[in-house]
């Protein structure tokens, strides 16, 4: 269960990075590098905001059509001279001016938050976007499509930060619907994160309901998603026996890394049909089949489940020098 956990403090410290990471404190200027990516039809972008240890750097591959004014193919090639690019989104528009030499351009930029898209997130309930927070939403692309989709599927409003943190995420109107279309709508933004995060789609519930899980609480959802529990981990366990696996077990097989293998090497020695708790006794106290034959070649032979663990527990160990 501490891994569980610790994954999801995983996830939720992911998120705060990446609003965090575009609270850029651009008044004190932002400064960009730009370099050919690996095809032909892309450039590498960074832009650096803020000063001293208030440095932020955002970087990111991007399409020569994004960036209105590269000329790849001359930056590819070497050439030095003016350079002038815009990357425009509906949140705002971002103008840098610099110089090329040997394949890489630098410079500064200005940022222009376009009012009319900040108005829209007010007139929908949201809190109006500082000039950070619009440069954030215009750094992960934010748009009002998603807002569109939040709306018709009744959502409340997310923060400022939130609809920053979603759409860093992979949230898409696309994705909002398609949930709604598989019975799930998330509680709130968070959990929307959680879920585009965490990579649970329509397809992931719909194969975890056919394995015999549907409607599942979001909370479960989460955290089945988290440990990468999916309908193939579930299948592995009924071909060795363990049907209709109740969730908790599930989470404690993954945690412990209890195995269709482990189980099955037991299965081979004997033991059949192990209770579940029997089983965890076992993989938390290092029993495995090897230990059980190397109890075997020194002469003891077919001890119990539950000898195993009081062996394991005393800390008995099989005298590996006379094999």
């Amino acid at each position: 269960m501490h891994r569980t956990f610790a994954i999801l403090a995983a996830i939720a410290l992911t998120t705060i990075s990446v609003t965090s990471a575009c609270f850029a404190h651009i008044n004190d200027g932002i400064h960009f590098t730009l370099l050919p990516s690996g095809s032909g039809d892309r450039v590498q972008l960074s832009l650096r905001t803020g000063k001293d240890r208030r440095n932020h750097v955002m970087s990111s591959s991007f399409a020569v059509s994004e960036l209105a004014g590269v000329d790849a193919a001359r930056l590819r090639a070497g050439g030095s001279g003016p350079v002038r690019f815009a990357l425009i989104r509906e949140a705002g528009r971002v103008d840098c001016a610099g110089n090329a030499s040997r394949g890489e351009a630098s410079g500064s930029c200005r940022f222009t938050e376009n009012r009319a898209f900040s108005d829209l997130l007010v007139a929908r309930g949201m809190q109006r976007p500082d000039l950070d927070e619009a440069y954030g939403l215009t750094m992960v692309g934010a748009t009002r499509g998603l807002l569109d989709a939040l709306h018709q599927q009744r959502y409340p409003m997310p923060k400022v930060g939130d609809y920053i943190a979603m759409t860093a995420v992979g949230v898409t109107p696309r994705y909002v619907r398609e949930l709604a279309a598989a019975g799930y709508r998330p509680d709130d933004s968070k959990r929307l994160i959680e879920f585009a995060a965490l990579d649970v789609t329509p397809q992931y519930l719909g194969e975890m309901a056919r394995a015999g899980y549907a409607n599942l609480p979001q909370n479960r959802v989460v955290e089945l998603a988290a440990l990468k529990i999916d309908a193939q981990f579930i299948r592995g366990f009924e071909r060795v026996g363990y049907r209709n696996v109740p969730v908790d077990t599930l989470v404690q097989f993954k945690a412990l890394d209890i195995t269709p293998e482990f189980i099955a090497g037991f299965a081979r020695l004997g033991y059949r049909n192990l209770p579940v708790d029997r089983l965890v006794e076992l993989k938390a106290l290092g029993v495995t089949p090897q230990y059980v034959r190397e109890l075997e070649a020194q002469g003891i032979k077919a001890p119990s489940a539950s000898q195993l663990v009081k062996l394991r527990a005393i800390g008995f160990e099989p005298d590996r020098r006379r094999r």
